[in-house]
């Protein structure tokens, strides 16, 4: 029997849930690991805070997950220290604003408030256009002089009314962050604001039959509109998120810290169990690149930023194990043999297999009920 070095990563959607169901196998699933004291750590681009998709969590299974072992898209921007003390617009939905302020971000502002400081932005209501000619007619053309430039914008996730934020993050991009001056040439070819974004998921698989658009489709858009206006091409300064090394590396460093806890050695092994061949299995291969290389030298596939410390990095193998219960459906998509990155260590039927298969390639599998 082997050591107990290993660690189990784990996607939510497609994996422990589909849609608003959850998968009856994943119960028993994570139960066996849990009380093996494997290190499990949930990693999924939901946007939300961490402890209330812990909760959820929590209830579905009938053990406790804590927010800790809860890594979401935005949770690996707690490590960009240099843009916390920022002002940064935040886009996304929900508790948006609280969950950019619980990972560090301290100075905040949205497209509602942008909106309110420069009315005439959003055009694309045409409600705002009848409110914007009473405005003028009445008191002129209204600005919040005291209004910030933005410094930077960050991406958590899609938002409510896409075309308000795409039309008000571009302006943001060719002002400098500030609407109140505008450059003598847009098209030029110049640097825009930061811009540091999560969870490049083109599609995920809800209750319907056919995939939903994810954060990625609304990044598509927002690319493809300042390609169109600017003529230059968006450059990203930060991603996070699958299938990006840094979220890797941040559950990584949880799962040591829970390892250690329990009393267990440092992990070597690191299994991830997905269900999207184009961002699980990606990033999982590419993090199992990244472990193959030396500690002091190691280079970003994807080309954006590692974490910088190595205390609680260890893994030298990070295994892809693609589930059939998520986007990837065996009699409705064939994997390309031909693209290294999207081909997995193996296919499991679902995550219950994938555990069984998990304790059986590390001698645990005859000592538990499974």
């Amino acid at each position: 029997m082997k050591a107990l070095n290993f660690a189990c990563f784990f996607d939510i959607d497609g994996v422990i849930t589909k849609g608003p169901n959850f998968i009856t196998v994943a119960k028993p699933a994570i139960q066996t690991l849990i009380q093996l004291k494997v290190p499990v750590i949930f990693v999924s681009n939901t946007c939300m805070l961490e402890s209330e998709k812990a909760k959820q969590l929590s209830s579905l299974l009938g053990i406790t997950i804590h927010p800790e072992q809860v890594v979401l898209a935005q949770t690996p921007m707690r490590t960009l220290t240099d843009y916390h003390n920022k002002h940064v617009l935040v886009s996304g939905q929900g508790a948006a604003e609280e969950i950019g302020r619980m990972i560090g971000f301290k100075s905040i502002t949205t497209i509602e408030k942008v909106c309110e400081a420069f009315p005439e932005l959003d055009m694309v209501n045409h409600m705002n256009r009848v409110k914007l000619s009473e405005m003028i007619k009445t008191q002129g053309l209204v600005h919040d002089e005291n209004f910030r430039p933005i410094d930077a914008v960050v991406l958590l996730g899609e938002p409510v009314q896409w075309e308000r934020s795409l039309q008000v993050i571009t302006d943001l991009l060719l002002t400098d962050g500030n609407p109140a001056i505008i450059p003598a040439d847009s098209n030029t070819e110049r640097a825009h604001i930061p811009i540091i974004a999560c969870n490049r998921d083109l599609v995920f698989k809800a209750a319907a039959d056919l995939p939903r658009f994810g954060h990625g489709a609304f990044l598509t858009c927002l690319e493809t509109l300042y390609k169109n206006i600017s003529g230059n091409d968006l450059k990203y300064t930060s991603f996070v998120g699958k299938p990006f090394e840094i979220s890797y590396q941040y559950a990584e460093t949880i799962a040591n810290q829970v390892a250690l806890s329990n009393g267990l050695p440092k992990i070597e092994t690191i299994y991830f169990i997905g269900d999207n061949p184009d961002v699980d299995i990606v990033g999982a291969n590419m993090y199992n690149h990244l472990l193959k290389q030396g500690m002091n030298f190691k280079t970003s596939i994807s080309g954006y930023s590692l974490m910088p410390d190595s205390k609680f990095l260890s893994a030298t193998v990070c295994e892809s194990i693609l589930v059939c219960t998520g986007v990837y459906d065996p009699s409705k998509h064939k994997l390309d043999g031909k693209n290294q990155w999207k081909s997995p260590t193996t296919i499991q039927l679902d995550i219950l297999e994938a555990v069984k298969y998990i304790l059986s390639k590390e001698g645990w599998l005859g000592l538990v009920n499974c």
